[in-house]
């Protein structure tokens, strides 16, 4: 039981998801120190069978990281709310021992399903240990998740969202020096991708370890923050069974609402790579000409090795760009995410409380919040798709296949983005049914649209995103329907939504301007990607000041929001 201290307090809703974007900028930023140097070490190839493990992981590790400490952090916040601190901590407790359970469960389940699953997407005989060596690599990483949950939920309950931010970055961080240092050892010892990607998976295994590591010390060392005058006057706890019962009630709903940001992921996994063969087999032809250039440019770079493209293994070479295009399309969905995990206990807290006013203005500055990321990030990437590509892979196939792929996907991240925070606040209110009603009839649309699509040669790859537009428009809409439906909430759509949108095309607009014209001048990649995105951020910030977006309150609740106010002020943002 982690030690009490004399004081406890809560953050405010900007000042943890302020906490979080942070966190959650450095690991995206320490995550493509470690993918694209390691997609440019292994390459295309290499990086699909990474890309077929990893994407088999990684809903189930949203299950475990996102869901499950949300289920946590939901209870733990109705509880301080209503002052029960003897069973927040009993809720930890029982949700340690549950989640451990989960963690062994997930761990056996994805080691029977490795075979099973590589058998199911590829039709060459080797693939099929190489995949499974891949599964196996990273399949223990869901025990120390899972674990990492009960701990993640705790601190978020108590609205303290430093124990997430902390162990997110040192995850990040084995992953980047222990990923690659295993996939540059294994290569060089082997010469071979395919283990190189079970090496990388391996070190992503450890830096989870070291993330619930750190998680376990902090716990024993610094505590929950909850003071010992506040547990003498604490009611008795219930018992663990009864707690036990009210986590999986709630915590099966969340869990599979938190397949919101990875459905499209797991539908495509399991689907698109099978899709993706039966072409290779029925059209090899037809592919390999209008893919030409692709497979001559990789081909002549990888020639002498066991890694040139052929009908057997394009499948998977198609995978992994899309899997190169989806890692920048999952940025945005993965930052707003980290408001919906700030947005749990602090409308919890304002909706058991019944106070009506505060839920509409958290309901509003979620919103907000949530719109004046996702959209000029969407529409940036989608704008700079062919810039971005370039620059961080070069290789004729990320350009030429992943282009068309990541314009499609950047609008497709916008509604992700907007998506997200509205199932955890369904979830804060109580309705976490609901959202799981929403993302299944997104999932079912973006399977349709996968069939009628993938297959068909001329789309092939490009089917995937298309349906993933589909599936999270449709989810945005139905979530915010349902908000305020049943929050009994109607927000300001000028504020919350119409102005950030305005600012975001003008953002998207200037851009594609500014890459257009410097072009014409500059040869060098990089030097139009940085100046357009410089000249986009500027004139985003001056529309977002223009129509004055962000209301003084809004800032203030930010860390050093009072400093920020003092200085618009004197720019006379504000009246």
């Amino acid at each position: 039981m982690g030690k009490g201290i004399k004081k406890s307090g809560g953050q405010s809703f900007e000042y943890g998801a302020t906490i979080l974007l942070i966190s959650t900028v450095l690991v995206k930023v320490i995550g493509a120190l470690f993918k694209i140097p390691l997609q440019r070490f292994i390459g295309a190839l290499g990086f699909g069978y990474f890309s077929s493990a990893y994407d088999l992981f990684l809903p189930i590790y949203a299950l475990s990281m996102a869901g499950l400490p949300v289920a946590v952090s939901r209870i733990v916040a109705e509880d301080v709310a209503n002052k029960k601190f003897k069973q927040a901590r009993r809720t930890f407790s029982v949700a340690k021992k549950a989640f451990l359970i989960t963690g062994i469960t997930g761990l056996v389940a994805m080691i029977v399903a490795a075979y099973p699953y590589a058998y199911a997407t590829t039709t060459k005989s080797s693939d099929l240990h190489y995949i499974a060596f891949c599964v196996f690599a990273i399949a223990p990483s869901l025990l120390f998740c899972c674990l990492m949950s009960a701990y993640r939920g705790y601190y978020e309950g108590l609205r303290n969202m430093y124990p997430t931010a902390v162990s997110d970055v040192i995850e990040a961080l084995g992953k980047l020096f222990l990923g690659l240092g295993f996939a540059i050892i294994v290569k060089k010892l082997t010469g071979s991708v395919e283990l190189a990607a079970a090496g990388a998976l391996f070190g992503i295994m450890v830096g989870a370890a070291l993330g619930l590591l750190y998680l376990v010390i902090r716990h024993r060392v610094k505590g929950d923050g909850i003071s010992y005058d506040d547990l003498a006057l604490s009611p008795v706890s219930d018992s663990g069974r009864k707690i036990l019962k009210s986590l999986i009630l709630i915590a099966i709903p969340v869990v599979l609402s938190s397949l919101a940001t990875n459905i499209t992921l797991l539908i495509d996994t399991t689907m698109v790579k099978w899709q993706l063969k039966n072409v290779m087999n029925s059209s090899w032809d037809y592919i390999s000409t209008i893919y030409k250039d692709s497979i001559i440019d990789y081909n002549l770079k990888h020639v002498g090795t066991a890694s040139v493209l052929t009908k057997d293994n394009f499948n998977t070479f198609l995978y992994g760009i899309r899997g190169e295009a989806y890692t920048l399309f999952n940025l945005i969905p993965t930052l707003t995410s980290v408001l919906g995990v700030g947005a749990i206990p602090v409308l919890t807290t304002s909706w058991t409380q019944k106070n009506k006013p505060l839920v509409k203005k958290n309901v509003e500055s979620i919103l907000r919040t949530t719109a004046l990321i996702a959209m000029p990030a969407g529409i940036g990437v989608s704008v700079l798709a062919k810039n971005i590509m370039t620059l961080l892979y070069g290789d004729v196939a990320s350009i030429q296949i992943g282009t068309p792929l990541l314009v499609i996907l950047g609008i497709a991240a916008v509604f992700a983005g907007l998506a997200v925070p509205i199932t955890s606040m369904l979830q804060a209110i109580g309705k976490q049914n609901i959202p799981v009603r929403n993302i299944i009839i997104g999932a079912t649309l973006k399977v349709v649209v996968n069939f009628i699509l993938v297959e068909r040669p001329e789309i092939n790859i490009k089917g995937a995103p298309i349906g993933t537009l589909c599936c999270y428009a449709t989810i945005f809409i139905l979530n915010l329907i349902s908000i305020i439906k049943y929050s009994k909430v109607v927000p300001n759509f000028m504020s919350t939504t119409i102005k950030p949108l305005i600012s975001a095309i003008g953002c998207g607009a200037t851009a594609f301007l500014v890459s257009g014209l410097t072009e014409k001048f500059i040869s060098k990649n990089l030097i139009v990607t940085a100046i357009s995105i410089i000249a986009a951020a500027l004139v985003y910030i001056i529309l977002l000041m223009l129509l004055k977006t962000l209301s003084k309150e809004d800032i203030e609740a930010f860390p050093k929001g009072d400093k920020i106010v003092k200085i618009f002020q004197k720019l006379k943002v504000f009246d």
